[in-house]
């Protein structure tokens, strides 16, 4: 709060003093006594503002009720002032806000009578409609004393907060078993034998073997020592290539129409959530964004959510070029699930280098279905934009001939049938590699 600001006379306490003193030099030049009753109550009326003009300056407290939330959600934007003097009679609330955020009262006006025991607050509710980081605030508070003769208006910038806002998880339920990968920890079943705990057969006994797995009433049947073999447990490194390089589209938040970014973001954490609560190791790499461009694969709910704040910290940066390399850590065990419009040659090349390495690799398509760019002012811009879309198809055709699955995000059900097929896959590579 400023304390340089100070209570000033408002327009309507000036027009009341005018008005008293019109009636009582008329009064006094035409010798109407009839005027001064006139007079009267607008003299009153001013006199009595000014003895009940407060002296001392208000306080005022703002803050945010949480900061952060997901989409569609909503939080409070709390205002509380307090007045020492008790002479202040109303106190009026502004809150401008950023694009998609949504306010209630949908002005963001909010006035009230406030009362003499002083410590009085004002609720704005703020709802955002799309992933992001976004500054709120301050908001604008005027109050006014005994018949609105004096205001003090007051607008902090200490009191700005920041909300960040997490993308709201696309519904995901992959049924399909997922993709093994070579591993000794974990919670999955891995296609090769080792040190498990689900049963896979009955062997002869060899070096190396544990006591405890020796299985006596096999031995006794057989004259030699037999054990149960096990399968090995493994945990599943997941890689979530995320292309940035440009958002195709328009974005209207949760409640609209949804730009290729959108659907990215947010099928990027509910594939996350998915594995990550299916206790697997998640990796984020983001292509073509600013700020962070990796998140380290580990598990966990705290991981979730620091995957799912750099996803809403994601800004295309389209004039950025994709160097092609391979991400870190991206090795022969892990699974890459590459999401992006496929808009961008940089993505393509990403695609086909991942392939070329033996990279188990999904790609999943995040365009926006039934996408039309028209210019009313530009009659060749749908032809334009469909002859791009026909490159882009052609592209895809390329992709699925050379062995990469490719597949667009519709949310349940999407990528069952891929991660079948790539669990065959990765299990006839195994095998031939014995």
């Amino acid at each position: 709060m400023s304390t340089a600001d100070q209570w000033r006379p408002t327009a309507a306490h000036a027009r009341a003093l005018v008005v008293a003193l019109a009636f009582a030099v008329i009064a006094v030049v035409a010798r109407r006594p009839d005027m001064l009753v006139l007079a009267t109550p607008f003299a009153g009326a001013a006199v009595w503002a000014t003895l009940r003009r407060p002296h001392a300056v208000p306080t005022v407290h703002q803050s945010i009720g949480h900061r952060t939330v997901r989409e569609g959600d909503a939080t409070t934007w709390h205002i509380r002032i307090d007045h020492p003097d008790a002479r202040v009679d109303d106190v009026a609330a502004l809150l401008e806000v950023p694009d998609f955020i949504d306010r209630r009262p949908v002005e963001g006006q909010v006035v009230v009578a406030l009362h003499e025991d002083g410590d009085d607050g004002l609720d704005i509710v703020v709802r955002s409609t799309r992933w992001g980081r976004r500054r709120i605030g301050p908001a604008l508070v005027v109050a006014s004393s005994a018949w609105g003769a004096f205001r003090w208006t007051t607008r902090s910038g200490a009191h700005e907060a920041s909300l960040l806002t997490l993308p709201q998880i696309s519904p995901f339920d992959a049924a399909a078993p997922p993709v093994h990968v070579p591993g000794l920890i974990g919670v999955n079943r891995s296609p090769r034998q080792g040190s498990g705990n689900e049963f896979a057969s009955i062997r002869p006994f060899q070096p190396g073997d544990r006591l405890r797995r020796i299985h006596w009433a096999r031995s006794l049947r057989a004259g030699t020592l037999h054990v149960s073999s096990t399968w090995a447990d493994h945990d599943r490194h997941v890689v979530l290539l995320v292309d940035a390089l440009e958002d195709v589209g328009e974005s209207e938040g949760i409640d609209g129409l949804a730009s290729s970014l959108d659907i990215t973001v947010r099928a990027a954490g509910a594939i996350a959530e998915h594995y990550v609560h299916a206790g697997d190791r998640v990796a984020m790499v983001m292509m073509g964004s600013l700020g962070i461009q990796r998140v380290a694969p580990a598990s966990g709910h705290r991981h979730l959510r620091r995957l799912l704040e750099v996803l809403a910290e994601v800004q295309p940066a389209g004039a950025r070029r994709d160097d092609g390399r391979l991400p870190r850590g991206v090795g022969d065990g892990a699974m890459v699930v590459m999401l992006s419009p496929l808009m961008s040659p940089a993505s393509l090349r990403r695609a086909v280098t991942l392939a070329d390495h033996g990279i188990s690799l999904l790609v999943v398509d995040c365009l926006p279905p039934d996408l039309t760019r028209r210019d009313p002012r530009d009659p060749y811009a749908d032809i334009t934009w469909r002859i791009e879309l026909l490159k882009r198809d052609r592209e895809i055709r390329r992709m699925r001939e050379a062995g990469i699955a490719v597949v667009p995000w519709r949310g349940p059900g999407s990528l069952d049938v891929v991660l079948r097929d790539l669990q065959h896959h990765a299990g006839s590579r195994l095998r031939r590699s014995r």
